[in-house]
C-alpha cells in the first residue's frame, strides 16, 4: 500500500501537481479508490467516524449550493447574485423565471464537490490500510522521490527559461515563477513543507531507536558511526538538508516562515519528550539547526534578507483579501459557490488592476467568500474533528518509536502548510491537497494495542 500511495502521489506531482482535467480525474479516481478500499475494513475508532460524518457534510453543503432553486428563494439567499448572472449568462434575462442555483459557476462547483468527496473518501479510509510496516515505509519511499524533485526544483529556479520541463507552456502564467513541475514555486514549496516534516519526524524516529547499546564507552561509540543504523541516520538527514534547503531555494516566503515554524515546534516536542535522553535531544535539536542553517547559506542571507525586504507582493496580497472582504459582504449565507473565486473576481476586483488576480491568495479568505456559512461551518467542524482525532492518536502513540514521530511529522506537516495557507493557496493544487490528506491518513494510522512496552522494533 505504502508503494501505491507514494506512487499515485509521484504521478500527481509530475503531471504538473495535476492541475489539468487529465491529471486531476485519474488522481481523484485513483484516491477514491484506495478509500473505499479502507473504508471496507471499518471505521472503528470512533473518533475517524465523526470526522467522516464532518468530510460528509461538507461535501452535502457543496452539493446544496448546486441545486437549482426558484427565483424568490435564490434572491432571499444571495441578493447580489443576479448582477453576476446578469453580467455572465446571456440566457440570464430571458428567462427570469428559471430556477439556478447557488453557484455562479456550477460547473466549476462540481469539480470542487468532485474533489472534496474523493478527497475526503481517502482521507477517511487509507488508515484503516497503513499497518504498522507501511506507516513506517511511506517515509523512506516519499525520500526516495523528494531528493531529485528538490534537486530539479533548484535548478529550475536557477536556470529557468519560463517553460515547464524545458518544453511546456503553461495555461496560466509564463512559467518564470515555476519550480521544479510546479507553475507556482509556492506551490512547489508547499509540497517540499509537508514532506520535509514527515521525513523530519522520520529522522526523530530512528535517533529516538538508536541502539542504547553502543552508547557507552568512546570506542562503541566510534564504532556505532560505521553502523548501518547510523549510516541510515545520517543519509535520511542528508535528505531533510536537501528538501529544507529546496524551501528556501524557491524564495518561497511563506513557505520559508512555515518551516522555520515547524522547526520550532520539532524542537520543543523534542524537549517535551521523556524518552529522549539529553544526548539524543541536542542530536535532534542540532539536525534542525543544520537544515535552517544549511538553507540560509546556501541560498545567500543576503538574498534571502533583500527578498523579505520586498514588500511589493504583500502589498498586492493586501488588496486581494480586501476584494475579498467585499465579495463576502456580498455573499455572507452561501458564498458564490466553491471554486468559483476567478469568475467572481471578474465583478469584484476593483484593486490591483494591472493584472487579474484569480485566487485569494489566502486560503481561509476564499473558502469563507465562495462557501460563505453554508460551507464554512461544517468545514470548521471538519478542522475540528480532525484536530481531535489525531491528537487521541498521537497520544495513543507515544509508547511507539519510530511510528510516534512519524505521525508526529505528519501532524506538523499538517500544520505548517495550514500557516502557508494565510498567504497562499497550495492546497488548491490537486497533487498537494492528496499529499496534505495523505500525512492525515499517516497521523491517524491505527496504533496497535498491544503496544505496551518498548521494544527495538517499535
Amino acid at each position: 500500500m505504502a508503494t501505491l500511495v507514494v506512487t499515485l502521489i509521484v504521478a500527481g506531482t509530475l503531471a504538473f501537481g495535476a492541475v489539468y482535467p487529465w491529471a486531476y480525474l485519474p488522481l481523484f479516481a485513483a484516491a477514491a479508490l484506495i478509500g473505499a478500499a479502507g473504508l471496507r475494513r471499518g471505521l472503528r475508532p470512533t473518533h475517524l467516524r465523526f470526522v467522516g460524518l464532518a468530510a460528509s457534510a461538507v461535501c452535502a453543503a457543496i452539493a446544496v449550493q448546486l441545486l437549482p432553486l426558484p427565483p424568490s428563494v435564490h434572491e432571499t439567499l444571495t441578493p447580489r447574485a443576479d448582477a453576476v448572472l446578469a453580467g455572465r449568462d446571456l440566457a440570464f434575462g430571458a428567462d427570469p423565471a428559471r430556477w439556478r442555483p447557488l453557484s455562479i459557476d456550477p460547473a466549476a462547483t462540481q469539480v470542487a464537490l468532485l474533489a472534496a468527496a474523493t478527497l475526503g473518501l481517502y482521507l477517511v479510509g487509507l488508515p484503516a490500510l497503513l499497518g504498522r510496516d507501511c506507516l513506517r515505509s511511506v517515509p523512506a519511499r516519499l525520500a526516495v522521490f523528494a531528493i531529485p524533485l528538490a534537486l530539479f526544483g533548484i535548478y529550475t529556479r536557477e536556470y529557468n527559461n519560463g517553460l515547464l520541463y524545458g518544453f511546456w507552456q503553461p495555461q496560466d502564467g509564463g512559467g518564470s515563477n515555476q519550480a521544479g513541475p510546479f507553475v507556482n514555486r509556492n506551490h512547489f514549496a508547499g509540497w517540499m513543507l509537508m514532506t520535509s516534516c514527515v521525513l523530519i519526524g522520520w529522522l526523530f524516529g530512528l535517533v529516538e531507536r538508536a541502539s542504547p547499546d553502543n552508547r557507552g564507552r568512546r570506542g562503541r561509540r566510534l564504532s556505532w558511526l560505521s553502523s548501518a543504523e547510523a549510516n541510515t541516520i545520517l543519509l535520511t538527514t542528508v535528505v531533510v538538508l536537501t528538501t529544507a534547503t529546496s524551501v528556501f531555494w524557491s524564495l518561497s516566503r511563506s513557505g520559508i516562515i512555515a518551516f522555520t515554524t515547524s522547526t520550532s515546534i520539532f524542537a520543543w516536542l523534542t524537549l517535551t519528550r521523556r524518552r529522549l535522553d539529553a544526548g539524543r535531544r541536542r542530536l535532534a535539536v542540532a539536525a534542525l539547526a543544520i537544515a535552517l542553517t544549511a538553507g540560509v547559506s546556501w541560498r545567500g542571507a543576503d538574498r534571502l534578507i533583500s527578498w523579505f525586504q520586498d514588500n511589493a507582493s504583500f502589498s498586492g496580497r493586501l488588496e486581494a483579501w480586501r476584494d475579498g472582504l467585499d465579495l463576502i459582504r456580498d455573499f455572507p449565507v452561501t458564498g458564490t459557490g466553491l471554486n468559483t473565486y476567478p469568475t467572481a473576481m471578474l465583478f469584484y476586483q476593483t484593486r490591483n488592476r494591472s493584472e487579474f488576480v484569480a485566487q485569494a491568495h489566502n486560503d481561509y479568505l476564499q473558502l469563507v467568500a465562495e462557501g460563505g456559512l453554508l460551507v464554512t461551518i461544517p468545514a470548521a467542524v471538519l478542522v475540528l474533528a480532525l484536530g481531535g482525532a489525531i491528537r487521541r492518536n498521537l497520544r495513543d502513540a507515544r509508547r511507539e518509536t519510530r511510528g510516534y514521530w512519524i505521525r508526529v511529522g505528519a501532524a506538523v506537516g499538517m500544520v505548517a502548510i495550514g500557516l502557508q495557507e494565510i498567504s497562499e493557496f497550495s492546497l488548491q493544487i490537486p497533487v498537494n491537497a492528496l499529499l496534505f490528506c495523505t500525512l492525515a491518513a499517516l497521523a491517524l494510522a491505527p496504533v496497535s494495542r498491544d503496544t505496551i512496552t518498548v521494544t527495538k522494533d517499535a
